[in-house]
């Protein structure tokens, strides 16, 4: 076959209709259509050898999750690095590094962004400053130095 429209053209008839038999009957045409075959005794022959051997799964199709965290490694990097005066934000990171993840800073501006969405306002500037003030001061306790 030449083009994907004469291939189409040619499926049709393969394809029509339902029942039992309708994935052997679009097997042939596949295999008629693409010159597989020249016969249908011989398409039907492949479609059955298909049948009797499926092909496996393509592996590697899914991203393979990374190992397990040794959680006693884990614990030692980061009590190495944490000290009493540590926040909040650099935690994540000392985490993040030791565990071998890029370390996504949560900066006060995306805090601040997430705050004003989780706390939608619909008024004034006023109240929208309101929530900025409310925000900064979440943001001050959450870095505070535990």
């Amino acid at each position: 076959m030449g083009t994907r429209q004469e291939y189409t053209n040619c499926m049709k008839p393969w394809m029509t209709g339902g029942g039992p038999e309708r994935k052997q009957r679009f097997c042939i045409g596949a295999k008629i259509c693409s010159g597989k075959s020249s016969t249908e005794q011989e398409a039907a022959k492949l479609c059955a050898e298909a049948a009797a051997n499926p092909k496996p799964p393509k592996a590697g199709t899914r991203k393979a999750r990374k190992c397990a965290i040794d959680s006693a490694a884990l614990a030692g990097c980061v009590i190495k690095l944490i000290d009493a005066t540590t926040t909040v934000t650099q935690l994540t990171s000392i985490i993040a590094s030791c565990s071998g993840q890029k370390a996504q800073p949560n900066t006060q501006e995306k805090f601040i962004k997430k705050c004003f969405k989780e706390n939608r306002i619909t008024g004034d500037i006023k109240e929208a400053q309101k929530l900025r003030s409310f925000c900064t001061a979440k943001w001050k306790e959450q870095e505070a130095p535990a």
